[in-house]
C-alpha cells in the first residue's frame, strides 16, 4: 500500500514536500523516527508514536482528505494500524532491546 507522500512499506516518500493530510503526517513523522534510529522499523517508540498519531488523526483525515484521492481514508488507517501492530509483536517474538 502507498498513501499520499510517505506512507507505505519501504516507502520512504517525498522527503522536504509537505505531507497530503493528516494521516501522510504521521507517515511522515514515522520516517523521520525510523531514519533517525539507524532505520529501525522494530522500534517501540517509532511505531506507538505511529499507531498514536493515526489515532488522532483519524476523524480529520476522514473529513479533509487530500484532493485525487482515491483510497478509503478508514481502510488506510486500518491497514496501518494493523501492520504496525504487527511490527510491534514481531519486536517482542524477536526481543529486539
Amino acid at each position: 500500500m502507498r498513501y499520499g507522500k510517505y506512507c507505505g512499506v519501504s516507502y520512504t516518500g517525498c522527503p522536504g514536500e509537505a505531507p497530503c493530510d493528516a494521516i501522510d503526517a504521521c507517515c511522515m513523522l514515522h520516517d523521520a523516527c525510523v531514519q533517525a534510529t539507524d532505520n529501525d522499523y522494530l522500534n517501540l517508540w517509532c511505531n506507538q508514536s505511529l499507531l498514536d498519531c493515526v489515532a488522532a488523526a483519524r476523524p480529520t483525515a476522514v473529513a479533509a482528505t487530500f484532493q485525487g484521492n482515491r483510497c478509503n481514508v478508514t481502510d488506510v488507517a486500518d491497514e496501518i494500524t494493523t501492520l504496525v501492530e504487527a511490527a510491534v509483536y514481531a519486536r517482542g517474538i524477536l526481543h529486539k532491546p
